[in-house]
């Protein structure tokens, strides 16, 4: 079986890597490929292949789901697309999803996977691997987070992770999305290599690995 993952960023990528490591160790029979995008983007108007890379997923989805499609059709895979929800109502953007998919005849199997309200909640989800990543996380921070909830995910994460809290690390990073974008890599590796499917308590993350895990070959 073979798994290849359309991811909205590099931190993303990050975190994948570790788990499907894990699950690859269990099923040696499993191969994965990674292509990460640089963010969401949006939906063009047309969605056609003829349209040019613009490195944000949304923006080339059409492109690459029918690339996969063609490339991957004589094995027996999936394309999975990992993708944060940000502010969308959940059930309206699987749909526009899946409609994209349907009228650009993608006959692969293929499954859309959203994290939310970003990839940083299935991080949040495995309190444990937090921890251990980070010992001196701020737990009162931690304690206040409605798993999934439509909050500032990542800005939790960084108020319990970072000495000094949130404001400490704007203040450090300048606010820029290049520095955040790499905090945001350090917590997917250092929390990554923690975490461990069966216990998180991130819905959205469950929903996630029972994709994977349907999908898996008999051992």
């Amino acid at each position: 079986m073979h798994f290849q993952f359309l991811i909205e960023d590099q931190s993303g990528e990050i975190m994948l890597t570790h788990l499907m490591k894990k699950i690859c160790i269990v099923y040696p029979s499993v191969t994965v490929n990674y292509k990460a995008f640089k963010g969401i983007g949006g939906f063009k108007k047309k969605n056609t292949v003829k349209e040019i890379k613009t490195g944000k997923l949304l923006n080339d989805l059409t492109l690459y789901l029918k690339g996969f499609n063609r490339s991957l059709r004589s094995i027996k895979s999936a394309i999975i697309v990992v993708l944060d929800n940000d502010t969308r109502e959940t059930k309206d953007f699987r749909n526009e999803l899946e409609s994209i998919a349907s009228q650009n005849n993608i006959s692969i199997d293929h499954v859309f996977c959203i994290a939310v309200k970003e990839i940083e909640a299935w991080l949040l989800g495995d309190r444990e691997a937090v921890l251990t990543a980070y010992p001196n996380a701020r737990v009162s921070i931690l304690d206040k987070y409605v798993q999934d909830s439509i909050c500032g995910t990542w800005e939790i994460l960084a108020d319990a992770t970072y000495h000094g809290g949130y404001k400490k690390f704007m203040k450090d990073c300048g606010n820029t999305y290049s520095e955040i974008g790499k905090h945001k890599c350090e917590w997917a590796e250092k929390i990554g290599q923690y975490m461990i499917w069966e216990r998180n308590c991130s819905p959205s993350f469950k929903l996630f690995m029972t994709e994977i895990y349907n999908r898996l070959p008999s051992k």
